[in-house]
């Protein structure tokens, strides 16, 4: 391996253990010492590829965020009907955050993290809504930025309601009418 394989092994090594431990224990449980008897690096062999727990926590946040924006553009690229990929965008990004991956990575407070991480996760998240708001504007709907960010919240109250015992079906189900609905309001305006 060269070295700079052997740093990205490491570097993930490190990201695995900790989503292992927020899996387990919660956000709360990473430090520099439990990661490094995870992987059974030294303390301060972590410090070689991250600079504190805080930047450990935040390069798996954008890791995960990364991953679902990945997904959902391959995911939309499929689909050239703007209703069908708000369709796909609802349930994909429900089922994601609806799972108990992120639901244990939703634990780190954004507070916490450095304030570069910060800025980026924000960015991501943004990434996230356009890849929403393109086929919401391309539909012709007015006020597209503010029918994103309500189908957006919409999938997040739906998620909650998954976390608290509902039934992800159910959920899905009644997710999609509402937003149909609404985006059939919105093209009536």
């Amino acid at each position: 391996m060269t070295p700079n394989e052997i740093y990205d092994t490491r570097q993930e090594q490190i990201l695995q253990a900790a989503l292992s431990l927020i899996a387990d224990q919660g956000a709360d449980s990473v430090s520099m010492n439990s990661v490094a008897n995870l992987t059974g690096l030294s303390r301060p062999a972590i410090y070689q590829y991250f600079s504190s727990r805080e930047h450990v926590l935040a390069e798996v946040v954008i890791n995960e965020i990364a991953d679902l924006s990945n997904a959902i553009d391959e995911k939309l690229a499929q689909h050239s009907s703007p209703l069908e990929q708000i369709r796909v965008w609802i349930h994909y990004s429900l089922a994601h955050l609806a799972s108990p991956e992120h639901r244990a990575i939703a634990e780190i407070s954004m507070q916490s993290l450095p304030a570069e991480s910060q800025r980026m996760i924000k960015a991501m998240h943004g990434h996230l809504l356009t890849a929403l708001l393109s086929p919401i504007v391309e539909i012709g709907i007015k006020d597209a930025p503010a029918t994103a960010h309500l189908i957006f919240a919409s999938v997040s109250a739906s998620a909650k309601r998954i976390k608290d015992g509902g039934d992800f079906a159910k959920e899905a189900a009644a997710l999609e009418k509402f937003t149909i609905a609404g985006i059939s309001g919105a093209l009536r305006e």
